[in-house]
């Protein structure tokens, strides 16, 4: 009987791990097979092929021109701010460097439509409180300040990326080249820069990719300018809203366009990482460049810089929320809670928020047990079932990669009509999808997925396999060991891992627009649509309390990733 439990868990074990693979690759894949095969055959009243061709219409190609300038632009930014301040905030002696790279990465906690907030109320040429900006550099709702926009949103992505490497080279290489007669600065520039370009490519390609993918900033921005920016997001967000048939396939092509841009985008990385080689080690960490004369100007640059584009945008928000009355100045007088107390009261906004915080909440449990589950078998089984849970790996993060547009048009498609299957001709079970809660519940797992995934493989990286060793030679099972020893050493982990995926999904726009349920809506929604056609003020103040939120989140996920373990 001893040797019949073990092994009937195993089995169990297998074959549930099996089962979910099976449910998992059939809702991450199918929707993607039936947008494909809808494009390549057309809409039932439409010939074959005709949706590619409607991507070759003026105003889509007008759409996709945007997209690829607006990208670009945002490329710049980030790679101009970006680049020079993580080479000196990691490697040089300017001043303030630990405070300059957490505000760096502040960006990274808010989403990129609350930042287009920010950035409206401190230099929109008629609401910002520091609008006189906008006669110098131009007004923030147009091209370039979209671009400006999602360049700060992904700025982090180049920062912190840029300084992992730059930590992980091996500093023997620079003590070599001043031996050999080199400047400290010569070394910096002619061994170590070079060896960070696949890092500074890959980084600037993933800005490309996801400001191609921005839907709430363009919407925010570039419908509110003189001559309207509309790129491929919010057209087929339109496309799809209006129901006509020729707007639908406008929206399919154009889905199917940008998903191509960003698999393209993707595939460039590979392309400069092709014979490069980051040489690292356990050698003693490079000294801090001495910039000399150039040090307090260096810091005045880099402080006026994250001043201009981090903290001066958020403070202005966060002003423009607890001002009374719009137009008034800013005072003691005319500054209180009035509306951030009307806008959470407000019936549309409570309901918005709950729904937001159930999905949140779900959508999270769910990816992290899921990743779990994936994560330890991939770790645990033989090598003829590694591949399976590696692949589904891969298809997570192929998701993850999609714009959360195109993930949402394919889920449409498939889950539009009931899906029927019969068992053994007397069972028939029913899949129900189209316009419910749990459609969109299901694209947020689908699209962020891979953040759950990521965080529980990095922190299975840290526990040594001797812990579970251990407790397997002292009698416990592979069960018992993982649930005794691995998992009170994860849980802190697990907390954070559910906590950064419940972030994105409580404050969502892009997915939620097309996907809300009759009836229903969420807190992104809902600010929009308070903005556009409600109270602008009351807007302000409720995008000021979502930055706060999202600020408190992110600071709970790093204390509880330094958390001691249990």
């Amino acid at each position: 009987m001893r040797s019949i439990g073990p092994r009937l868990l195993r089995v169990v074990g297998v074959g549930g791990a099996v089962s979910l693979v099976v449910v998992a690759v059939a809702l991450l894949l199918a929707p993607l097979l039936v947008l494909l095969a809808t494009v390549a055959t057309g809409l039932p009243d439409h010939p074959t092929l005709r949706t590619i061709a409607t991507v070759l219409a003026p105003q889509n190609l007008q759409a996709i021109w945007q997209t690829l300038r607006i990208s670009l632009g945002a490329v710049v930014v980030a790679g101009v701010v970006g680049v020079p301040a993580a080479i000196a905030v990691q490697r040089t002696d300017v001043r303030g460097a630990t405070v300059l790279g957490a505000l760096l990465a502040v960006p990274l906690a808010i989403p990129s439509y609350l930042l287009a907030f920010a950035f409206r109320a401190a230099f929109d040429d008629r609401i910002g409180l520091l609008s006189f900006v906008s006669v110098v550099v131009g007004d923030i709702d147009s091209a370039g300040g979209i671009s400006v926009v999602l360049g700060v949103s992904l700025l982090p992505l180049v920062v912190l990326r840029l300084r992992a490497t730059l930590s992980s080279i091996d500093g023997a290489l620079e003590e070599a080249a001043r031996t050999a007669g080199a400047s400290a600065l010569r070394a910096l520039l002619d061994v170590t820069v070079p060896l960070c370009v696949p890092s500074v490519v890959s980084s600037l390609v993933l800005v490309f990719a996801a400001s191609a993918a921005a839907f709430g900033v363009p919407m925010l921005l570039g419908l509110a300018a003189n001559e309207p920016v509309v790129v491929v997001t919010t057209r087929i967000t339109v496309a799809l809203q209006s129901g006509s048939a020729t707007a639908i396939n406008d929206a399919l092509g154009l889905s199917v366009a940008l998903a191509t841009l960003s698999g393209l985008a993707f595939a460039i990385p590979a392309f400069f990482a092709a014979g490069a080689v980051v040489v690292s080690g356990k050698a003693a960490r490079p000294m801090r460049l001495s910039l000399g004369a150039a040090r307090w100007p260096t810091t005045l640059v880099l402080w006026s810089a994250v001043i201009v584009l981090v903290i001066v945008p958020l403070a202005c928000l966060v002003l423009q929320g607890l001002t009374l009355h719009a137009g008034g100045g800013v005072g003691l007088d005319n500054v209180g809670l009035h509306h951030v107390v009307d806008v959470l009261r407000r019936a549309e906004v409570r309901a918005a928020a709950r729904t937001s915080a159930v999905l949140a909440i779900v959508a999270a449990g769910v990816i992290v047990v899921f990743a779990v589950v994936v994560v330890v078998a991939k770790r645990r089984v033989d090598k003829r079932w590694q591949l399976v849970f590696s692949g589904l790996t891969r298809l997570v993060e192929l998701t993850y990669a999609l714009p959360g547009t195109v993930v949402a048009v394919a889920l449409i498609l498939t889950f539009a009509a009931e899906l029927r299957l019969i068992v053994v001709e007397r069972v028939t079970l029913v899949l129900a999808l189209g316009g419910t809660t749990a459609l969109l519940l299901l694209a947020y797992v689908v699209k962020e997925a891979a953040l759950g995934f990521r965080a529980v493989d990095e922190a299975l990286d840290q526990l040594h396999p001797c812990l579970e060793e251990a407790a397997r030679l002292a009698g416990a099972g592979p069960v018992r060991a993982f649930v005794d020893v691995t998992l009170p050493l994860l849980r802190p982990h697990l907390v954070a891992a559910a906590v950064a995926v419940a972030l994105p999904c409580f404050t969502e726009l892009t997915m939620s627009v097309l996907l809300q349920a009759p009836g229903t809506s969420t807190l992104g929604v809902v600010l929009f649509s308070l903005y556009e056609y409600g109270d602008p003020q009351q807007a302000m103040a409720l995008a000021a309390v979502l930055v706060v939120v999202a600020l408190a989140a992110q600071g709970l996920i790093l204390r509880l990733r330094r958390a001691p373990a249990a």
